[in-house]
Order: C-alpha cells, then sequence, then structure tokens
C-alpha cells in the first residue's frame, strides 16, 4: 500500500510498536475499538444536534456515570472527543 493512506497506516503501526503492542491482530483489535467509539460519539453528537433542532430532549448514552472496576467515571470521559487527548 502506496501513497497518503500506507504513510497513515504505517505511522499508525509505529505508534503501536512504540507502545509495545506488536501483535497484528492486537493492533487490529485496538484499531477497530477506536473506529467504533470514535463512529459511536459522531452518531451521539448528530443526534443532540437533530434533537436540539427540532426541539425534543435527547439523554446522551454517555450522560451517566460508568462503573469501572471499582471506581465510576463520568460518561463523558469516554466520549472520543474528550479522551482521544488524553495521555498514554
Amino acid at each position: 500500500m502506496t501513497g497518503e493512506l500506507g504513510n497513515k497506516i504505517d505511522s499508525l503501526w509505529e505508534i503501536f510498536w512504540n507502545g509495545g503492542i506488536t501483535n497484528p491482530l492486537d493492533v487490529v483489535e485496538q484499531m477497530t475499538y477506536l473506529m467504533f467509539i470514535k463512529d459511536l460519539d459522531d452518531t451521539d453528537n448528530l443526534r443532540a444536534k437533530e434533537a436540539a433542532m427540532l426541539g425534543l430532549p435527547y439523554k446522551s448514552i454517555f450522560a451517566d456515570e460508568v462503573e469501572i472496576g471499582d471506581r465510576k467515571v463520568d460518561g463523558n470521559q469516554l466520549k472520543w472527543s474528550t479522551f482521544h487527548d488524553f495521555p498514554a
């Protein structure tokens, strides 16, 4: 694969490799998860905007607290638009 897309994929692969993820299946799993959570955030944002335009109530799927192990996390911290800026 060549060109811009190939360069982006190579860059991602290098990031995962330097982060200690060297198994290709693990890399694909992590990339798939990240793409899913980004799409989920985009869809949630779109539905919120549509509801606001129509004057309808809307409750985000990220609105509630989420229990992770023994701690609770604000659901908004799980949105792609929020956590993609967090440090590794």
